[in-house]
């Protein structure tokens, strides 16, 4: 059953509205420096769909989201790779629980410490 509740006045009601109004979260800004979880990395040379796919699939099962890139765009990364990544993590051992899980579905996973330049 629904119990109504009367307001003295609209004024009053709308002020117990707005006072009980969720405000949005403001969105956090990505980490670029840090510890990263590489799932994958494929040559340049053989970035096709399929394989990229593959990734994004492998991953997804233990219900972590990649996201892939040059790596060269990542400092501390050895170029000429196209890498998937989870991250970036501020702690070490944040990385490493995330790693521990990523396991299951992708066994050659590993954390590098990198610094992502964006687009």
């Amino acid at each position: 059953m629904t119990s109504l509740v009367k307001f003295a006045s609209y004024a009053s009601a709308i002020a117990v509205f707005t006072s009980c109004a969720v405000l949005p979260l403001r969105a956090q800004e990505p980490l670029l420096n840090g510890w990263w979880v590489v799932v994958g990395v494929l040559p340049l040379n053989n970035v096709r769909p399929e394989p990229s796919q593959a990734l994004h699939r492998k991953i997804a099962n233990c219900g972590f989201r990649a996201f892939n890139d040059v790596s060269s765009k990542f400092v501390g990364f050895v170029g000429g790779y196209e890498v998937y990544v989870l991250g970036a993590y501020a702690a070490k051992a944040e990385a490493a629980a995330v790693l521990a899980a990523a396991k299951r579905c992708v066994p050659d996973a590993y954390i590098k410490q990198g610094h992502y330049l964006g687009e």
